[in-house]
């Protein structure tokens, strides 16, 4: 029986093994990681009064993303395993958009890559990236919130789709937000709506007290690079996308990535306004963005200049009024409202994310 069978409950997986075996050349090459992950851990429950479920190091971790901490500056990043993989263009694409003239556009809205550091005996890398977390949590609190994010990623995906880059997965998991203006006091990887990964108060400030804020899209493992002339507009592909609606997906008929990308932000849009009855002034933007003859949907920056419009149209008084989630229920309502935040359980918030997988 390996020492990973022999692991008692909450004991570190196989996947977490591939972390530990890291650590000591992580550390020396200046990244710590959580306490769970040292080679000479000790559950901090078999030591101490702290509850099981309570204690930050029952958290587990996954294979292909870690967060870790920056000694040389104490700043949250995180690391994430690149395979060796032919068919992964993210090394590639995130080479492109880190071109200094690329980098230079203000619409380029994709995480710089902070540092690559080889694996000792193999061709797969970590890549260091900025730590940021789910581009809706915490909730919306008005409508120009919405409204700057929204903004931010229309432009984003007109910067794609003009650099003949097609993103291919676009879902929430995949968008950020910069974190360290609305939750000054951080949040864990693993736990996001905690700040240190145990049972307590969250608090959070609201966006349209500190904007500008910064939203970014990641992942990229999907994505494809067109070159050629007028590549938005002739470059096709086949398959299919799993769970998506997407109606002219095919294995068989070509079909544009490009106009896959605006339906799958339409998506995302369409969501929030269900989830936002305030938001359904912007419907008219997602129902462009999701028609099924993909020749007919807006290109991002037609899609942008109709949110823009509606937003226009909402006096400003208006549209900084409160919105409220259908999904956030009257008790966690009353705790913003009471105590600045929520009261949170880390055992309850676990594995819930998944960002930059």
């Amino acid at each position: 029986m390996s020492s990973t069978e022999q692991l008692p409950i909450l004991g570190r997986t196989k996947q977490e093994m591939f972390w530990v075996g890291l650590q000591p050349m992580l550390l020396q090459a200046g990244y710590r990681l959580r306490p769970r992950h040292s080679p000479k851990w000790v559950p901090s429950w078999t030591v101490s009064s702290v509850p099981t479920f309570d204690a930050e190091d029952s958290i587990f971790s996954l294979k292909y993303v870690m967060d870790a901490i920056r000694t040389s500056n104490g700043q949250k990043v995180v690391l994430k395993l690149l395979r060796n993989d032919p068919g992964n263009q993210e090394r590639e694409n995130l080479v492109f958009f880190d071109d200094p003239l690329r980098r230079a556009d203000p619409r380029n809205r994709t995480l710089p890559v902070l540092q690559t550091i080889p694996l000792p005996e193999s061709a797969d890398v970590l890549i260091v990236l900025p730590y940021g977390r789910e581009f809706d949590s915490p909730p919306f609190h008005c409508r120009c919130e919405f409204v700057e994010a929204i903004s931010q990623y229309l432009e984003c995906l007109e910067f794609l789709h003009e650099n003949g880059i097609c993103h291919n997965d676009i879902t929430p998991r995949n968008m950020l937000m910069e974190q360290s203006k609305i939750v000054p006091r951080g949040s864990h990887f693993r736990a996001p709506l905690t700040h240190t990964g145990t049972p307590g108060l969250f608090r959070w400030r609201e966006r349209c007290s500190q904007a500008p804020n910064k939203y970014f899209f990641i992942d990229y493992d999907h994505s494809f690079i067109f070159t050629g002339p007028d590549a938005r507009n002739t470059a096709t592909i086949l398959g299919s996308y799993g769970n998506y609606p997407i109606p002219e997906a095919s294995s068989e008929v070509p079909f544009s990535p490009f106009a896959v990308d605006v339906f799958q932000l339409g998506l995302v849009i369409r969501n929030l306004i269900r989830n936002y009855p305030a938001l359904e002034v912007f419907r008219p933007v997602s129902e462009a963005m999701l028609l099924a003859d993909p020749c007919e949907r807006p290109t991002p920056a037609a899609a942008l200049a109709h949110l823009q419009q509606i937003a226009s149209g909402i006096p400003w008084w208006k549209a900084k009024l409160p919105i409220r989630s259908t999904g956030g229920g009257t008790k966690r309502m009353l705790q913003r409202i009471l105590l600045g935040g929520y009261i949170t359980d880390s055992f309850s918030e676990k594995d819930s994310y998944k960002l930059y997988c």
